[in-house]
Parts: structure tokens; sequence; C-alpha cells
């Protein structure tokens, strides 16, 4: 072999030598990328998962403090800030990116049902109401059967088996399964927070209820601030109507229902809680969604 294809074939060696090792740092470039690039997403996935946690956290923490606001500053809340039946701000809870709303409703302004089948009282009102509102009188004879299971709902929605949709709409707030306030307190309904369906129900006259409605928007109605047709007979914290229904002044047992939303996240916990002594509130049901 001559000297000149020696040193030709040595320079085409160095040359492929140099291509190897050219595509060697290109794979380990690009495994390299590969890597940081993994280790990125993997990252921000573990960062979002951890700012998703403490959304998720303080929204149910917050929620909880809805519940316990209301339970600390009840009278507060009710008469100043948050009307019956309405979804709104609970003051001193929402920052910059947080809310917290509130919905609350009084058990003692709603019929308590339980012993429909015992009571002939209860009977009396819940056929009434069902007739004010055009419901099908097999719905009643249905819940008074000795053999319904009404006696032991222990939630409103649980009512649902025995009517349609529209019918348990039309119902829905103006009955109450949850404990009751007082001893006997199928008959005691809270004159302040009772809705006009419930009024009529027991057996006031329209007139009667209007009345109501406008002393109660400007403060709530006391003992001895009743209507005159509406007080006939006085019995400690309660009101007798004519017609032998009673109306008491007083609550103690509240259905209370917080949203709240940091972030992305929303908590919703709903609670029938008794407030008669702030300091050991007594929970009925509790669910957090």
């Amino acid at each position: 072999m001559c000297a000149g294809q020696e040193t030709k074939m040595r320079s085409q060696g160095k040359r492929n030598d140099r291509g190897v090792a050219l595509l060697i740092v290109l794979l380990v470039t690009a495994l390299l990328i590969a890597l940081i690039f993994e280790f990125s997403y993997a990252t921000r996935v573990s960062l979002n998962s951890a700012i998703n946690f403490r959304d998720s956290q303080r929204a149910y923490f917050l929620a909880r403090s809805g519940i316990f606001a209301f339970i600390k500053y009840g009278d507060n809340l009710r008469d100043n800030y948050i009307p019956q039946g309405e979804l709104r701000d609970v003051p001193g809870l929402s920052e910059a990116d947080t809310r917290v709303m509130l919905l609350w409703e009084d058990e003692a302004g709603k019929i308590w049902i339980k012993d429909v089948k015992t009571n002939s009282y209860t009977q009396g009102i819940v056929k009434s109401l069902f007739e004010n509102k055009g419901i099908d009188v097999k719905v009643y004879n249905s819940m008074v059967d000795s053999t319904s299971t009404i006696h032991n709902l222990s939630l409103l929605s649980e009512l649902h088996q025995y009517m349609s949709d529209e019918e348990f709409i039309k119902v829905y707030n103006c009955l109450t399964a949850s404990p009751v306030t007082q001893p006997g307190a199928s008959k005691y309904i809270n004159i302040n927070t009772a809705s006009s369906d419930v009024l009529q129900t027991l057996g006031l006259s329209a007139g009667d209820i209007q009345d109501i409605n406008e002393k109660r928007s400007q403060t709530p109605l006391r003992a001895g601030t009743m209507p005159d047709s509406v007080r006939n007979t006085m019995v400690p914290g309660l009101i007798s109507t004519a017609a032998g229904n009673f109306l008491t002044d007083q609550s103690h047992i509240y259905k209370v229902v917080v949203y709240a939303t940091v972030g992305g996240y929303t908590k919703q916990i709903e609670a029938i809680v008794d407030v008669s002594n702030p300091s050991r509130p007594t929970f009925y049901y509790w669910k957090s969604l």
C-alpha cells in the first residue's frame, strides 16, 4: 500500500470518529433536554396539585367558618345582613381571592311532619297545605297510611318518594322533618319566619297575613306586638290563634348552607343546628360537598 493511500484512510477514520462523537453528543443532549422537560412538567403538575389542594382546604375551612359564624353571630346576621332564603356574602369572611356566601332557613318557621301519622293536628295542617297547593289527596293518604315509613324521615328530601317533582317543589319550603324547638312543637311555628303559605295553612286570614308581613318587616314580632286579630290567649313565649294553632316568636334550630369559593374551588356545607347554646351547638345534620 502506498503512503498516500494510507494517509487518506487515516483521515477518513478520524472523520468517522468525529461523526460518531457528534452523534453521541447530540443524543446525550436530546436526552438531557427530554429529562429537563419531564422534570419541569412533573414540577408544574406537583405545584398545581399542591395549589389545588391548598385552595380546596381553604374553601372547606372557610365554609366551616361560615357555619360557625352563623352560630356565633346569627342574630346580627339574620336581622341586618342575610334575610331568610337569600344567598348573600358573609361579612368579614370574603377577601380578594375568596368568597363566602350563606343561606339560612328557620326550621321552626315550617310545618313539622314527622308525627303526621299519629298527630291529628299535624294531619290537619298538612292536609290543608296540600289542598291549598293543589296536591293530589292520594299523596296525603300515602303519608298517613299505617304502613308508610313517614315517621322514619330524617330529612325532608325523603318525602320526595311520595310525590312528583312539581308537587315536591310546591311544598318544600313549607315542611320540615328536622328536630323541633320545644316540646310539642308541631304546633309551634315562628311567626317571624313562617312563609305566607304556612300562615295561610294555619288558618290566618289574608288580612292577618298582610298585617304580620308588614309589621315583621320592620322589627321582629314579639308576644306583646302581635296583631290584635292574632293575639287571643297568651302562653309564655307563645301566641294562640282563634283556630287553636300556636305561634311562637322564638327559634333555635336552623338549616344553614354555606358556599365558599377559593380560586377555582367551591366547597358547600349544609347543616341543621340548634343554636340555643352557641358555645355548645347541637348538630342534627352535616353534609360537605
